[in-house]
């Protein structure tokens, strides 16, 4: 019989990280929705996803002083977590189930549980995996027939995270009672690690969805809003009074966003360094499985990526909408150039090459949007240019007009004239099978319009040469 085991010490560890997840992302959700969305679907939907952080955080503690009476309090509590965030979704579609069938439920999963376990740990496998696989698959359904009534992407998201969740439960209970792997023991399988991936993905893209949805529902309350704002002024004399509430209401989203930025990228860093740790602690073991390996790997990259897109995202939606330019303050380059490459994954870092020809070492910028910029040029570069090539950046500078020369040359297959006209635009996409919203080039621009410069391209059948300006000794306009 094959079972693929991490380092045992590594079990509780990651247990207790993904219970930490599950806990935190509906605090860091309650937060930022208090006063800002319905009240009950918040506190069903944050609660819920508290009390099921529980199982998990015992779990980290199990072989350790834990009663069987506590393992049995901490799944009742995960049953009725389960049942309140299906409750939730249920009353976000307008259709609120009686109380008495969310207890109904539990106390019949409850006593499930404690039956099971009295037989033993495959009985109980054989109970807990799927009854928690359902309950997965019950929130997965109601986000997914949300998403379809609402028209919204960020539900589907949601549903998709606890579908991923409901078939990786599936699986380890296929893997446990088809002989691929044991019940659980104080080591730790690879099927232990692909529930708790899937768990990992459900705190984090489950409460982000919810959260995009309650911002999808404020949007469209706020525009809904604003036509009747409008159609009131046009039939009455209070155009001023009027004009002031639809301010408020655009304050109170810029406000909403501005929590998102700290509230919800904090527990994203935080998992990113969690996992390196593990990555770190799986390297210098010498028995480390590479698959193992593996998939702490790719679950850093879709952080990763995670982080980069909700960067983006918030950018187009704060920092570049609207907002006045700050003044420039001198930057050293070489701490701009080191935090950005910081930015990329390890493989992509090392085609990086960069030249610098000029002598220069600090000019007036605002750091920040710099490096967005050219995070921006260089993850774009990275994508179009022939695999494996080498990406360019060129530090120079120019003595008329004064101005910073910053450019990433790859060599790829170029741009097509007529995209390459529309390259800044946004929602300009270049291919259609590589992710992304067209984001990534507009920000550039209104990164670089903000500070008072520009960017320019051109391509040719060698690649293509983007190159920021960044005037010196002028303001901003």
């Amino acid at each position: 019989m094959t079972n693929l085991l991490l380092p045992t010490m590594h079990a509780p560890t990651l247990f207790l990280v993904v219970g930490l997840m599950h806990l935190l992302m509906p605090l860091t959700l309650w937060t930022v929705l208090h006063g800002r969305h319905d009240a009950r679907s918040t506190a069903l939907w944050c609660v819920g996803a508290m009390l099921s952080a529980a199982t998990l955080l015992l779990a980290s503690l199990r072989g350790a002083e834990t009663s069987a009476l506590a393992m049995d309090s901490a799944n009742a509590l995960g049953y009725l977590g389960v049942g309140m965030r299906w409750a939730a979704l249920r009353r976000e579609r307008g259709r609120v189930p009686p109380p008495l069938t969310i207890v109904v439920l539990v106390l019949l999963a409850s006593a499930g549980y404690v039956a099971f376990t009295a037989i033993g740990d495959r009985a109980r496998l054989g109970f807990s995996l799927p009854a928690n696989a359902l309950g997965a698959a019950f929130i997965a359904y109601e986000a997914l027939r949300l998403a379809r009534e609402q028209a919204s992407r960020s539900a589907r998201m949601l549903g998709i995270a606890y579908a991923v969740l409901a078939v990786a439960l599936l699986a380890r209970l296929v893997s446990t009672f088809a002989g691929i792997a044991e019940p659980p023991t104080p080591s730790f399988s690879l099927e232990t690690l692909t529930v708790l991936v899937g768990s990992l993905l459900a705190a984090l893209w489950g409460n982000i969805g919810y959260l995009g949805f309650a911002m999808e529902m404020a949007q469209r309350r706020e525009t809904a809003r604003t036509a009747e704002l409008a159609a009131a002024t046009a039939r009455s004399e209070v155009a001023e009074r009027q004009a002031a509430e639809l301010k408020a209401l655009s304050d109170e989203r810029q406000e909403l966003l501005r929590v998102i930025t700290h509230e919800v990228r904090q527990p994203l860093h935080n998992a990113q360094a969690v996992l390196q740790g593990v990555d770190s602690a799986l390297q210098a073991h010498a028995g480390a499985d590479p698959v193992a390996e593996a998939w702490v790997a790719r679950t850093h990259t879709v952080l990763r990526n995670i982080t980069a897109s909700l960067d983006n995202t918030l950018a187009a939606s704060t920092l570049l909408v609207g907002e006045p330019p700050t003044p420039p303050r001198d930057a050293d380059l070489d701490i701009l150039l080191d935090l950005t490459l910081g930015d990329l994954p390890p493989a992509a870092r090392a085609r990086v090459r960069i030249v610098r020809d000029s002598e220069v070492r600090t000019a007036a910028m605002d750091t920040g949007l710099m490096r967005l910029a050219l995070r921006n040029l260089l993850v774009n570069a990275l994508a179009y240019a022939t695999p494996g090539s080498t990406v360019t950046l060129r530090v120079s500078d120019s003595d008329e007009p004064l101005a910073l020369l910053i450019s990433v040359i790859d060599e790829g297959p170029g741009i097509a004239p007529e995209l390459l006209a529309r390259v800044f635009e946004r929602g300009t996409r270049g291919r259609a099978d590589l992710p992304g919203q067209g984001l990534g080039l507009y920000i550039v621009r209104r990164a670089m319009q903000q500070q008072g410069g520009s960017v320019d391209a051109t391509s040719g059948p060698a690649g293509s040469v983007f190159t920021l300006t960044l005037p010196q000794g002028v303001e901003p306009a």
